[in-house]
């Protein structure tokens, strides 16, 4: 099967979000027996083309420096083109800010997929002032009978809700085996691990919640580890509430660095205002760690009370009491823990490959 998939985001660009990892852990593995082209859009600095893992890169568009929004809409400009001169079975596309769907049933006759892991309308409307949901919402009305993969089940009932016609499958993210742990450890501080986005990640709460338990004379190590716009906001902020002796921003971390980051902390902090599955949590999860987050839609399925405590969205106090409760019981670190790495397993890329390859199938075959 020749198979394009089109990503607006990248794993090489340095903001990149956890969009592009499934993109790249789910074709390396296809990769195997099919022939697979990516487009993605550019960044500055990256190679036109790149070939990695047996499968082909290219990136589309230009970027203007200061305008957030160039990058993909002159990746979905260059699109059509680029998907009518590469030979092919099927495409793939991602759920694509700001507009989600990409409409590329006018470009090709082969069958499209749509995968849903962008879906924060709310953040990008407040800030361009633009109804993004709503012209999504019309522009998917031009083409009822869509193929959707979608991660959780409220992301599923939504689609199913808008386009009742459609075939929606549920194929979650994954995770590497070598990301597992099978020993624990106890860790000697808490972590935060994402990009640095103030409103996304709920940073500011995490930083007000620091202060909160620091005052109350529980001192918890925190490591910040990530890059991003708002680093240098987050140091001061760290420094004005008095805790910048507690708070260690590490940078970003990757591969074995990240592992170990992970494996030597006692719980992960996860205060997202926004999340459309969890991929942090459940690199957590694979190394035996309990996660405190907020209850917020799509990671409330991840997370179970079993292995995790979630509290109410913009519950600072509440944050902060979950964090200090779990630090200071070891023991029931250790069983959230275990419980953890337990669930973690049945999200292996090598099955989540299989079955996003069995939707492509089954849907070629119902072309056919």
């Amino acid at each position: 099967m020749r198979i394009i998939h089109a990503d607006t985001d990248d794993i090489e660009n340095p903001l990149r979000g956890g969009q592009p990892v499934r993109t790249f852990e789910v074709n390396k593995r296809l990769a195997q027996s099919h022939e697979v082209t990516v487009f993605t859009s550019t960044y500055p600095g990256a190679d036109k083309q790149v070939n990695r893992q047996d499968i082909h890169y290219q990136r589309l568009g230009i970027t203007i420096p200061h305008w957030g929004l160039s990058s993909h809409l002159s990746f979905l400009n260059r699109l059509p083109a680029a998907i009518k001169r590469t030979p092919h079975d099927i495409v793939v596309e991602e759920f694509t800010p700001p507009f989600g769907f990409c409409n590329l049933q006018r470009h090709t006759s082969r069958p499209i997929v749509s995968i849903v892991q962008w879906f924060f309308f709310e953040h990008w409307q407040a800030r361009y002032k633009l109804p993004f949901e709503d012209i999504m919402r019309k522009r998917a009305l031009h083409y009822p009978e869509r193929h959707i993969i979608v991660q959780t089940n409220k992301m599923g009932a939504y689609f199913q809700d808008l386009l009742p016609k459609s075939n929606i499958v549920k194929v979650p993210c994954g995770i590497n085996a070598s990301a597992f742990s099978e020993t624990y450890q106890q860790g000697d501080y808490a972590l935060f691990l994402g990009r640095l986005d103030t409103y996304h990640k709920g940073l500011d709460d995490l930083l007000w919640a620091w202060a909160d338990l620091a005052k109350a004379g529980v001192r918890i190590p925190l490591w910040i580890v990530g890059a991003g716009k708002d680093e240098a906001s987050l140091k001061s902020q760290a420094i004005k509430f008095n805790i910048s002796d507690l708070v260690f921003f590490k940078g970003r971390l990757e591969g074995a660095d990240k592992n170990i980051a992970i494996k030597q902390c006692r719980l992960l902090v996860m205060p997202s205002r926004q999340e459309t599955f969890g991929m942090t949590a459940l690199e957590a999860m694979a190394m035996q760690k309990p996660v405190v987050a907020y209850d917020i839609d799509h990671l409330n399925e991840l997370l179970q009370p079993a292995w995790s405590t979630c509290v109410s969205l913009g519950d600072k106090q509440g944050l902060a009491k979950a964090i200090a409760e779990l630090w200071q019981s070891p023991e029931q670190c250790r069983e959230f823990g275990k419980k953890a790495y337990i669930a973690a397993k049945q999200y292996l890329w090598e099955e989540i490959a299989k079955k996003q390859l069995q939707v492509y199938l089954d849907v070629d075959i119902k072309r056919e």
